[in-house]
């Protein structure tokens, strides 16, 4: 009986378009229900009999309605009275947004190529009930307590910011103590164009915090926000988390989060978080009474000097410390230009920073430089000159180290060999060769001289002294010429965050180990793409930095890939998933050997 059933249906199914063509096309609209409140919805049908194809054609914009996109579709084939029959209906969901009547006019369609008119249908809408407006005060305060159970906030100090200045924002995380999370999907990303942010590091958290008569668990990211593009850009914040919930599957607006699954049973699901919508002015620096010297320093600023020593020889090398302490971007200060005369001879800077390293917005930064002198006697070295912008007083200021006095001794006198060898040749008396004898037994030619030869006076040993001077001379020079500071300070960050990555890795550290990756990858890219601030790069900038410099798409892939999974496991909590810490450490050391 069931293969009979299953036959006839599978015919019917085969037949189905010879009958709808034999069927004659009739297309029927209606409101389902036509009469409604404001505070509910109806559904818009078109129902099209005698095709299974759907129409072609357009809804018009009713003021007042608001009608859902994409609708929904059912075909159907049936037999009424020994009669086939096959319909398409179109399903649209209709909010009203104010009282009244409205009319949807007659709608003209094309079915199979051909053209056909839906007739007009009519809505009533009048004001809500009594019971309806109670449906709408709690749904609206569903909905206000699914707001308020997670939430992001942002601050910022200024509604501005200068291009190039640095502050120091924070994001904070707020998660309601009777929400059941299991764990932080995502940290917060930023989102917006225009301005860059240094990395989040490891969050502060505080319990106990009242916001809406709610207690909260509050997780806060400080970290420095810099301005990159002028004009006004829009940003925000999201993040993810994970809560565990029944496992009923009603609406939303049920509130499966906010009562904890029977002994802890239930599934996980997703949370999108999202923050307010805020809009921050990145302002061009002022053109007027900019000093000569100002080279990009933004903040509030001050500058000390020292040195090692107060008194050295000729062609000792002396090392003068300049140290800019205060509030101010850091991450993209220049050193200062030393302007002290041709008395000395400065090689390029070494510098480092103290402070906070998650803002790099508050600290010191310390310039070294070597310095020789190359002539003896009392010699000054002069303060050194330093401008920056406060963007608090929103003027330009110029700044100068202290003054320093060395005293240089000449050092030891250099003698000419040639003069003390002529002095002993005329020392020495001369030998006569009446005063020396030779026997039998001592065979061999007459020697005038018994001293040693003296290379000095050998023209081929000056030659070869002269050559090797002049090799290693252009060695040094090659070696000077090719020297980057800057370079040499990033490849030495890069090794220090490779120890910290096999740290990691042999501690078992997740957080730290994807910490330390995403910060190399930044790094990496940072020096082949000629970028000063690199711990200011998002994933993003990342991969457009890539690109213009015409790397392979597939290594640009891998590098998403790695940022991608340093987001999602660098708070997963599986300290004990190590061969997944070593898998993503062999790829990821395989894909930063193609970025050179």
């Amino acid at each position: 009986m069931n293969r009979f059933c299953l036959l006839i249906f599978w015919l019917f199914v085969l037949f189905t378009p010879a009958l709808s063509s034999a069927e004659a096309v009739r297309i029927e609209t209606s409101f389902d229900p036509p009469n409604i409140t404001l505070a509910n919805t109806s559904t818009y049908k078109i129902v099209v009999h005698g095709s299974q194809q759907g129409p072609a054609g357009g809804l018009p914009q009713i003021d007042g309605l608001k009608f859902s996109n994409p609708p929904q579709t059912f075909r159907s084939a049936s037999f009424i009275n020994g009669v086939p029959s096959v319909r398409f209906e179109l399903s649209f969901t209709v909010t009203p947004q104010r009282e009244g009547t409205f009319v949807v006019p007659t709608l003209q369609l094309t079915i199979e190529g051909k053209s056909y008119q839906a007739p007009a249908a009519k809505l009533s809408v009048v004001p809500p009930t009594q019971a309806d407006k109670i449906r709408q005060a709690e749904r609206r305060n569903q909905e206000n307590n699914l707001k308020q159970a997670a939430f992001l906030e942002f601050q910022c100090p200024r509604p501005f910011l200068f291009k190039g200045e640095t502050v120091e924002a924070t994001v904070s995380l707020f998660l309601w103590d009777k929400l059941p999370v299991t764990r932080i999907d995502q940290v917060p990303l930023k989102i917006g164009d225009g301005i860059s942010m240094t990395e989040l590091g490891q969050p502060n958290e505080e319990r106990g915090v009242r916001r809406f008569n709610k207690s909260y668990s509050v997780y806060s990211w400080k970290f420095g926000l810099t301005g990159a593009l002028p004009g006004k850009h829009d940003l925000s914040f999201g993040s993810s988390i994970r809560v565990r919930v029944r496992n009923n599957r009603n609406s939303r607006l049920s509130n499966p989060f906010f009562n904890d699954p029977f002994f802890g049973f239930g599934r996980e699901e997703s949370l999108e978080i999202k923050s307010q919508l805020q809009q921050l002015e990145i302002r061009p620096l002022p053109s007027l009474l900019r000093p000569m010297g100002f080279q990009g320093a933004i903040g509030k600023l001050s500058i000390n000097s020292s040195l090692d020593t107060n008194r050295v020889s000729v062609g000792d090398p002396i090392k003068l410390t300049l140290t800019i302490s205060g509030s101010g971007n850091f991450a993209a200060m220049p050193a200062p230009k030393l302007s002290i005369g041709e008395n000395f001879k400065v090689g390029p800077p070494a510098f480092s920073f103290k402070g906070n390293e998650a803002t790099m917005q508050k600290g010191s930064q310390t310039f070294e430089f070597v310095v020789t002198p190359l002539q003896a006697g009392l010699i000054d070295i002069p303060p050194v000159d330093f401008s920056f912008f406060d963007p608090s007083e929103e003027k330009y200021f110029s700044i100068s180290s202290q003054s320093h006095s060395i005293r240089v001794d000449p050092g030891e006198i250099w003698t000419d060999p040639k003069q003390n060898n002529l002095s002993t040749q005329n020392s020495v008396p001369s030998v006569s060769r009446q005063d020396l004898f030779q026997t039998e037994s001592e065979p061999g030619q007459w020697e005038e001289n018994l001293s040693t030869p003296k290379p000095l006076k050998s023209s081929i040993f000056w030659i070869a002294q002269f050559g090797c001077t002049i090799v290693a001379a252009s060695i040094l020079i090659f070696r000077i010429r090719r020297r980057n500071p800057k370079l040499e300070l990033r490849k030495q960050k890069e090794k220090l965050l490779d120890g910290k990555i096999r740290e990691a890795l042999k501690h078992k550290d997740t957080s730290g180990f994807h910490q330390a990756l995403r910060r190399k990858i930044r790094l990496r890219v940072g020096i082949v793409c000629d970028q000063t601030n690199t711990s200011a790069l998002s994933s993003s900038e990342i991969i457009n930095l890539l690109r213009q410099k015409q790397f392979p798409e597939n290594v640009v892939t891998d590098i998403l890939n790695l940022l991608k999974v340093c987001d999602d496991l660098e708070y997963a909590q599986n300290p004990n998933n190590v061969t997944t810490l070593e898998l993503v450490f062999k790829n990821a050391s395989a894909t930063l050997k193609n970025i050179k």
